[in-house]
Parts: structure tokens; C-alpha cells; sequence
């Protein structure tokens, strides 16, 4: 029994006119009504500390969650700085491959038409292979000392090398065309490549971004800056204020605002202000909320004896009404 009933004096049976015993229960009464007022005030104080314990403890599993993610995040943009890494090299070795092929196209254009050059006769330029067979065969044709016989032979045989000398002077066109062709589509692959702009040139800046370098002119993410609005545009639209910057100071309160305090690392992610001090507020964060689930259990321990004292004066109260309307 507790302890305001180890004194039995009050339930001891003085008698129905005994001034002493009607005491005994307004006593009770007011015992009652002092424990249930203390119950009370222990009960939103447990419900107070339990609230403030949760919402530390969601704080909690939110930066935590959060640190997994980062550093899950920062593994991963790794894996693409090194996968770009690679890949540039590739690049760079077919840079180096499409600037030979297009130099050894531009010198196999350039020796064929040359060979092709030595066929046809052109202004202020020598004689032809085609007009010199031409020529050649109204020579044969004057030849005084030979027979018919003779020149028919001969005529015959320049004849055969004419067809074929015509026979290459058609191909012509074609073939240029198709080395020309070649030598375009390799040109146009070495400039999308290696030129200015080129496919090298957009590793390196990805390489860049992720390696964060601030050359390129360029803000990757960071922290929300002040309270600054953004300037008002040409057209005159509503703008979007900017989340105030969370310092990470181990001074702020609990619950923290996701919206402060909010993940936007900027590359390389491993030395952002949020990657390096994530980890810290979330040692923080496991400190408070285990401070303050000791007092919410010990506000509750407080509590549930204050409740067991009310309950059990709530019963030695009714025993005594029911033993007193007995007699």
C-alpha cells in the first residue's frame, strides 16, 4: 500500500459518529484531488518530452537517411569521373585515328586525281594520255615505208589500249566522287571529334563539372544563399525566394527544417560543405535525441508512479465508501 496508507489510523473502525473517521475520507479527497492535479502536470510533461523525443528522433533517420545518400552519391559520381576518365581516353585515340585517316584520304584524293590528270590534256598544261593515243594513231596512219598490213596490226593493238585508257577516263567521276564522299564524312567526324566543341571538348567540361573546377564559370549546387530575392526578370514574373543558408553550427534546434538544411552539395561532392558536415549534425542528432529519450522515460516513470498513486487512492477511496455505506 503506499505510504499515505500505511498509517491505518483512518481506516480503523471508530464508529459512524466518530468526527475522526468522516475525516478520514474528505482527507482522501483532497489527497486525491492534489495527486490527480500532479498526474495531470506529470502526464503533458511525458507528452511534451515524448513529441520533442519523436520529432529529434525523425530528425535523426532524415540526416541519416541523408548521409547514406550523399555518400551513396558521391560513390557514384566517382564511378562517372572515372568512366569519363576512360571514355576521354578513347576519344582521344580516335581524335588521333580520324586526324591520320583524314590526311591519308586527303593525300589518296589528291593522288588520284593526279593519276586521273595524266589522261586528259588541259589548258597551258601538257599533252594527255587520251590525245596522245590520238595523235599517235595518225601517225601510224602516215607512216610511208610500212604496208597496210603492218599498220592494221598496230592500229589494231592501240586501238585495244585506247578502249581501255577510255574505259579508266569514265570511271573517273565515280571515284572521285567516293573519295571526296570519304574524305568529308572523315573530316566532319575529326571536327565533331577533336575540333572546337567536339566530343573531346564536352568530356573534358563534364570532367570539369564533377571535378569542380571553377574555371568553367559555372555554380553546380551548393547551399541556398541568403534571403535574397531573385532578381525580377525582363517579362516581370513572380519569383521564387531562396531558401536561407543553414550554417551547420551544432547550435540549432530541434526539430531542424528540411527546408533550411537542405542536401545540395556541389561537385566534387566529397569536399562540399554538406558532405563534410552532414555526418557531424548527424552525430549531433543521435546525441540529442538519446538526451531526450532518457528524460521522456524518466518523465514517464515519473508519470506512471503518479498515475499508480492516483489509482491506488482512487481505490482505497471507494473501498472505504463501500465499506462506510455497509455499516
Amino acid at each position: 500500500m503506499i505510504d499515505f496508507l500505511k498509517d491505518r489510523t483512518c481506516c480503523e473502525d471508530r464508529g459512524i459518529d466518530d468526527p475522526d473517521a468522516q475525516d478520514c475520507l474528505d482527507k482522501w479527497r483532497e489527497k486525491l484531488e492534489d495527486v490527480s492535479n500532479e498526474y495531470n502536470k506529470l502526464s503533458a510533461e511525458t507528452s511534451k518530452d515524448e513529441e520533442e523525443y519523436l520529432n529529434s528522433l525523425g530528425w535523426q533517420n532524415r540526416l541519416k537517411n541523408w548521409d547514406e545518400r550523399i555518400k551513396d552519391t558521391d560513390e557514384k559520381a566517382n564511378e562517372v569521373l572515372r568512366e569519363l576518365e576512360f571514355f576521354l581516353e578513347q576519344a582521344k585515340l580516335v581524335c588521333d585515328n580520324s586526324e591520320v585517316t583524314t590526311d591519308a584520304l586527303e593525300q589518296l584524293l589528291g593522288l588520284g586525281k593526279s593519276i586521273f590528270d595524266c589522261f586528259f590534256t588541259y589548258q597551258s598544261k601538257k599533252e594527255g594520255l587520251k590525245d596522245m593515243i590520238v595523235d599517235f594513231k595518225k601517225t601510224i596512219e602516215c607512216l610511208k615505208n610500212s604496208s597496210d598490213e603492218d599498220k592494221a596490226e598496230v592500229m589494231k593493238c592501240i586501238e585495244t589500249y585506247e578502249q581501255k585508257i577510255i574505259v579508266v577516263c569514265d570511271m573517273q567521276d565515280a571515284i572521285l566522287k567516293q573519295l571526296l564522299e570519304t574524305y568529308k564524312c572523315a573530316s566532319l567526324l575529326s571536327v565533331a571529334i577533336c575540333g572546337d566543341g567536339g566530343l573531346e571538348d564536352k568530356i573534358e567540361d563534364l570532367e570539369d563539372i564533377f571535378k569542380g573546377d571553377d574555371s568553367m564559370g559555372g555554380d553546380y549546387g551548393d547551399y541556398p544563399s541568403g534571403d535574397d530575392d531573385d532578381d525580377d526578370n525582363d517579362d516581370g514574373k513572380k519569383t521564387r525566394k531562396k531558401r536561407p543558408r543553414h550554417d551547420h553550427d551544432n547550435s540549432y534546434s530541434y526539430p531542424c527544417n528540411d527546408m533550411i538544411v537542405k542536401p545540395m552539395p556541389k561537385f566534387p561532392i566529397n569536399d562540399s560543405d554538406y558532405y563534410n558536415n552532414i555526418e557531424s549534425d548527424l552525430v549531433v542528432a543521435i546525441n540529442e535525441t538519446e538526451r531526450l529519450r532518457k528524460e521522456w522515460v524518466q518523465s514517464k516513470k515519473e508519470s506512471d508512479k503518479s498515475l499508480s498513486h492516483k489509482t491506488s487512492l482512487i481505490e482505497a477511496i471507494t473501498a472505504a465508501e463501500a465499506a462506510e455505506n455497509a455499516k
